[in-house]
């Protein structure tokens, strides 16, 4: 387990991927896939981004985001959306498709997406839409060590 403890957030990082804080600060934490070979070419990766909205309500909140996701990429698309609780939190989650925007590969992000009175946590979990299937599990064991 990683633990932020400036920004109050613990998750499970798999072994050998090589995780920190961007120095362009784009997200609060980022973890990426290293390569298991010389033919690997690793696209796996998972950020937690945090932000601080007046907004309060989880489900308010969350269908702004939506809306914000959708006005920024003409090629997102939500698969599957649902609730969970985690570690005694209320999680909103979706898969989404989307053209990654420089290489205009097929793309899967499995997003998780809370409300903590105003100060939300966005937790995306990426990878091409091809290794999907494959990585869902890792995924969603990473997204269950999550605390918030």
């Amino acid at each position: 387990m990683v633990r932020d403890t400036v920004n109050n957030f613990e998750i499970g990082v798999p072994e050998g991927w090589l995780y920190g804080v961007p120095q362009n600060k784009s997200v609060d934490f980022v973890a990426l896939r290293q390569k298991t070979d010389t033919t690997d070419v690793p696209r796996e990766n998972f950020n937690i981004f945090l932000l601080n909205k007046d907004e309060k309500d989880l489900t308010k909140s969350y269908k702004l985001f939506l809306e914000s996701l959708r006005a920024n990429s003409s090629s997102f698309k939500v698969k599957e959306e649902g609730e969970i609780t985690l570690n005694n939190r209320n999680y909103k989650w979706l898969i989404e498709t989307h053209k990654n925007k420089h290489s205009g590969e097929n793309m899967h992000n499995y997003v998780l997406f809370t409300n903590n009175g105003g100060r939300i946590l966005v937790l995306t979990m990426v990878t091409i839409s091809d290794n999907f299937n494959t990585y869902k599990p890792l995924f969603e064991k990473i997204a269950s060590s999550l605390k918030y």
